[in-house]
């Protein structure tokens, strides 16, 4: 890491790195921060109650290899389990100009948080995002991601992008101005850990004047590792996915087409996710939402398509039709 005394014009970026069960991995990770050659930047470990020896092997990383990274190095305790908890816990001590997400079983190239900041300054951009590398374990050959450039389009362009799955909604290939997160007591902290970064994206990326691709891959992306949350199976990861958006449905304000747009998106997400692994009950215990299904209008190029749109509207119809008394 270069000098911080050094480069005091340099912008401070905050990165913000959630810690759970990655001992394996926790090393790599930490040595691709520290070796950053970017000259003002505060590393922001959350131990989110990990029971594992990761937050050990930091600090002893710190204590024996870095200990000229201490004086910018921060590790937060975060009693409440989940992705977005964490992340919370850290934009609250967060003092950047920019934010930087990073998973913990992940890594960067060393030159991630300067070349971002670069093009950030370069272009006054509120959000730049990069290209990575999609890592596989078992020897299979790292993939770059096909990103694509949407340089120049407008905040609601953006979040339709990241809805319709045109565009992914990861928050650690992007480097986001901290104003965008407004009054952290007021942002919807995701409550589960499938689609967080989607809660986390829709909110931010509203209200950006300047979005900037970066080409150029420079994060890694651990595609599969024993214990990930992606490894649950598929039935769980619906179901997860489903309670989040719920709960982030019903914590969006009504306030404009952009929002609108967003909870259009997720309330048929959830509603599929509930269908198709047969959790009837999780439709039937929320009425508002059946009742959302059967008014709305069908939607073209959408995630979930008309044909999955028609069955969800004839599924509310009938359950309607034979329970008149639900409400």
């Amino acid at each position: 890491m270069s000098d911080n005394t050094t480069h005091t014009s340099a912008p401070l970026v905050s990165v913000i790195v959630p810690v759970y069960m990655v001992e394996r991995y926790i090393v790599q990770c930490a040595e691709s921060l520290f070796r950053q050659d970017y000259p003002n930047v505060e590393l922001i470990f959350v131990d989110n109650n990990t029971p594992d020896r990761s937050i050990e092997l930091l600090e002893e990383l710190l204590n024996d290899k870095y200990p000229q990274c201490k004086e910018y190095t921060r590790i937060v305790k975060q009693q409440k389990l989940g992705l977005g908890y964490a992340r919370e816990a850290g934009l609250r001590v967060a003092g950047g100009e920019y934010i930087i997400h990073v998973d913990s079983d992940d890594w960067v190239e060393p030159n991630f948080i300067s070349a971002m900041t670069a093009k950030a300054i370069e272009t006054n951009a509120d959000i730049v995002y990069c290209k990575y590398y999609k890592e596989y374990d078992g020897g299979k050959p790292a993939k770059v991601s096909k990103e694509p450039d949407m340089t120049g389009c407008t905040d609601a362009e953006f979040v339709y992008a990241i809805h319709n799955s045109i565009l992914q909604a990861y928050n650690w290939n992007k480097l986001e101005r901290r104003s965008l997160y407004g009054d952290i007591d007021k942002f919807i902290i995701p409550i589960t850990n499938m689609n967080e970064d989607i809660v986390f994206q829709s909110q931010i990326a509203y209200g950006a004047k300047v979005i900037v691709h970066l080409p150029e891959p420079l994060y890694h992306y651990r595609r599969r590792r024993k214990g990930a949350i992606t490894k649950t199976s598929w039935r769980g990861r619906r179901m997860n996915s489903a309670q989040g958006m719920l709960y982030f449905y019903r914590q969006l304000p009504k306030r404009d087409s952009v929002l609108e747009y967003c909870e259009q998106d997720v309330v048929m997400r959830m509603a599929w996710y509930a269908l198709s692994t047969f959790h009837f009950s999780f439709l039937h215990n929320n009425p508002d939402v059946m009742k959302y299904l059967l008014e709305m209008q069908y939607v073209k190029g959408r995630r979930v398509p008309i044909s999955k749109q028609r069955i969800m509207k004839g599924y509310c119809t009938i359950y309607k039709w034979l329970h008149p008394q639900a409400k």
